[in-house]
């Protein structure tokens, strides 16, 4: 899926992920690349193009506010807050041994996001002696990244993640791919159709480039009251459905059809569960 155009910092290295595309090509058209925005036929969304000239595009999503999203089946979905603001500012999905994290970010109506947020992402990892590899993926270029961190048994080791963005109408959807997903290919492929059926809902009003589009838990359903029974004496007796967290209630609604990130936070996000 990646093609390697060469190191931009230097550090640790981690073992590299499979090539193979899986399906998915890195190449982008002329057209494309002249306008400073990848192409985007099947997805993300902006919620404005959802005009059901694409399959996908009426089926049910996970409404989080400033995105709407589609897990896979047995997915957990926690949200992430940031603790100086309170806002939930990022998405993380699991899987096991895998996790994929999106944020939606304002960018300017003109000027692609992407570009400077890549040169960020590589000149943080250098900060850190860390190691970047620049690619080629679904939509444009994508950075590689290992950097130094602590192993559960307290050794130094490497923590490998594949950093997207797609640049889209006045907005930069950033996906990240944590752990497995970073590199395994198959189960890189089974993210990368979370991030395609993605939905960014930006809004109208103004926002300076590079601020985070703010995120919303969904509501909880309400409770079930079950109807009375013959055995029962005085009446009802309520009873209310057990909560199911996030991910479980939206992978139950959405397995069917299920296919194949400006600046982070500064401050350290809480996770959530919801």
């Amino acid at each position: 899926m990646f093609r390697r155009r060469g190191r931009q910092t230097q550090g640790p290295e981690s073992e590299p992920a499979t090539e193979s595309n899986g399906g998915l090509t890195g190449d982008t058209e002329p057209a494309e690349v002249a306008s400073g925005r990848p192409p985007r036929p099947n997805g993300p969304w902006d919620v404005s193009e959802l005009d059901g000239s694409h399959p996908s595009h009426g089926v049910p999503r996970l409404d989080l506010g400033g995105l709407r999203i589609r897990p896979l089946a047995g997915m957990q979905v926690q949200m992430q807050v940031d603790q100086a603001s309170g806002r939930a500012t990022s998405v993380l999905l699991a899987d096991g041994p895998a996790a994929l994290q999106l944020m939606a970010i304002a960018a300017a109506k003109s000027t692609p996001l992407w570009p400077s947020t890549m040169a960020g992402i590589t000149a943080d990892a250098a900060r850190k002696q860390g190691s970047t590899q620049e690619g080629n993926g679904p939509w444009g270029p994508v950075l590689r990244l290992a950097l130094p961190a602590t192993t559960p048994d307290g050794k130094t080791g490497v923590q490998p993640s594949v950093v997207l963005g797609i640049d889209g109408p006045r907005w930069m959807l950033r996906a990240t791919m944590i752990g497995k997903a970073a590199v395994d290919q198959e189960t890189m492929n089974r993210m990368m159709g979370v991030v395609k059926d993605s939905v960014v809902v930006r809004g109208e009003h103004p926002m300076p480039p590079g601020e985070l589009i703010a995120l919303t838990p969904p509501p909880r359903p309400e409770p079930v009251t079950a109807e009375p029974s013959a055995s029962q004496e005085g009446g009802s007796v309520p009873a209310t459905a057990p909560d199911r967290a996030v991910g479980e209630a939206a992978a139950d609604e959405t397995s069917a059809g299920s296919g194949p990130a400006g600046t982070s936070p500064r401050s350290e996000p809480d996770r959530t569960e919801t």
